[in-house]
């Protein structure tokens, strides 16, 4: 991502740090995908096209390299931070008509194309430190190159929707470093929607107290499928899928039941959570039972 210099840099308003972001609103329909995979080890997948039908809108996602739960903390971060700085009216809306320099890259960067370019993002203005908080990212000190890699990553993902004659086409993020050390991030309009209108409710609360990776990825997707004080059953391959991505052979969904089922442990000690398990291999069933939570802003 570009160095972007200016005379006068905008600064943040408000102070704020990202211990303080206990919840992501995020938008129902990305938060389904299953974008995300547990940390990987060695060499990143590449190219990969992940496609979604939610409510009859047909979503496609081009990601360019593979995302795991550390690229997930970053984007829930991301989003937890924008709800409260919009709260505080501190999150300004981003569009074509931008007539700040930094403000054009930003919307450049997003490459809106066809209904998109009609559209408003919206932009966190805070520090690099903030959004490691939030992110709870710990990599030995070696912070701030994982979060640049991660917001890299994040920024090349890039997002269709269509339905009914709409088409709509736009970068999940771009981003851009200011010269006094923050960093402005451009969220697309579907999570800047999320903010005042229908979402899920992600409790990053919740996610820093799960230790594992498969664990993290589960309780997000867990956390848009499930209504807040919600209950529903689902068969332990299918989570699994959402997790890993669609297996390649029969064995590998046997390992993939015994992980899931130690995730789906580590979630029902979270308070107020309950899981069952019940049945046997294939026919392994799920019934989760999720807390009604209080949003803050």
């Amino acid at each position: 991502q570009r160095q972007i210099n200016q005379k006068q840099p905008m600064t943040i308003l408000v102070n704020h740090h990202g211990a303080e972001v206990d919840h992501a609103r995020q938008d129902p329909a990305l938060a389904l995908v299953a974008l995300f995979r547990p940390v990987f080890r060695g060499r990143r997948p590449g190219g990969t096209t992940i496609e979604h039908e939610h409510g009859g809108l047909k979503l496609k996602f081009n990601v360019w390299q593979g995302l795991d739960s550390r690229d997930q903390a970053v984007l829930l971060g991301a989003i937890g931070l924008a709800g409260m700085l919009n709260g505080a009216g501190q999150a300004p809306r981003l569009g074509a008509e931008a007539a700040h320099p930094r403000g054009q890259q930003l919307w450049l960067d997003l490459e809106p194309s066809e209904s998109a370019v009609m559209d408003q993002a919206i932009v966190v203005k805070t520090t690099r430190y903030a959004l490691i908080q939030a992110a709870r990212l710990d990599d030995k000190g070696r912070n701030y190159g994982l979060l640049e890699s991660c917001l890299e990553r994040l920024s090349m993902v890039g997002c269709r929707a269509r339905r009914d004659g709409y088409d709509w086409s736009m970068r999940l993020l771009s981003y851009a470093k200011t010269p006094g050390g923050q960093i402005h991030i451009a969220l697309n309009p579907r999570f800047a929607e999320a903010l005042s209108g229908h979402h899920v409710h992600v409790s990053l609360t919740e996610r820093r107290k799960l230790e594992g990776d498969t664990a993290k990825i589960a309780h997000a997707w867990l956390s848009a499928w499930l209504r807040q004080g919600g209950q529903n059953s689902i068969r332990l391959d299918r989570l699994a899928e959402k997790v890993w991505g669609p297996p390649k052979k029969a064995s590998t969904n046997r390992k993939r039941r015994g992980r899931i089922s130690a995730a789906l442990e580590e979630i029902n000690r979270l308070p107020g959570w309950k899981v069952t398990i019940q049945g046997r291999g294939a026919t392994l069933k799920a019934t989760i039972k999720r807390p009604r939570l209080v949003e803050r802003y």
